[in-house]
């Protein structure tokens, strides 16, 4: 009985390793190298994702003139960014976000440029940007940013970033921005 038992699992073995596809050379058009060695999670690009993140955003206020005045505020920040992966570095999404207590909605579009080193994906980004505060002028700006994602799956990633707003306006106004994400790809 053992000794059927033991040929039963060397053949189910078997059959199982003869059906996995070897790591080597291909020659074919462009693509044809995945599940031959190529990329361990597949490609990167090519590809739809949806992020959402929350975190803290710190919004400086300076009103021009001799007696300017001076505030700072950080309140929670919230929104969600949809994109498409152009290649595996190269990135466009828009976005949305709003600043709680402060009543400003944030509307952007931009470029994301990503490295990925797994289970780390370090990226930069640049977005144009209108500032629209509740009760006030809507204004323009552009914001770099920076950020590291941890691929947790195929289609999942969670990560870090930090973003600085340029607004251009009479009144100086900066807003620095730290938050967490989960995006997902599909």
């Amino acid at each position: 009985m053992k000794a059927i038992i033991t040929i039963a699992m060397l053949g189910l073995a078997t059959a199982t390793f003869a059906g996995a596809p070897e790591a080597g050379r291909t020659d074919g058009p462009e693509g044809s190298e995945y599940g031959r060695g190529g990329y361990h999670h597949g490609a990167q690009y090519g590809r739809f994702y949806t992020e959402g993140f929350m975190g803290a955003a710190t919004v400086d206020f300076e009103a021009e003139g001799l007696n300017g005045l001076s505030l700072a505020e950080t309140d929670i920040i919230a929104g969600i960014n949809a994109g498409y992966m152009i290649e595996d570095w190269l990135a466009f999404q828009l976005g949305f976000g709003h600043i709680s207590d402060q009543a400003i909605n944030l509307y952007s579009g931009g470029v994301r440029s990503a490295y990925a080193t797994e289970p780390f994906n370090y990226y930069f980004s640049l977005d144009a940007e209108l500032y629209s505060p509740n009760g006030g002028d809507d204004h323009f700006g552009i914001v770099p940013g920076v950020g590291v994602e941890v691929i947790l799956s195929h289609r999942l990633r969670v990560g870090l970033r930090y973003q600085h707003d340029f607004i251009f306006s009479d009144n100086d106004i900066r807003i620095n921005r730290f938050t967490a994400q989960v995006q997902v790809d599909f």
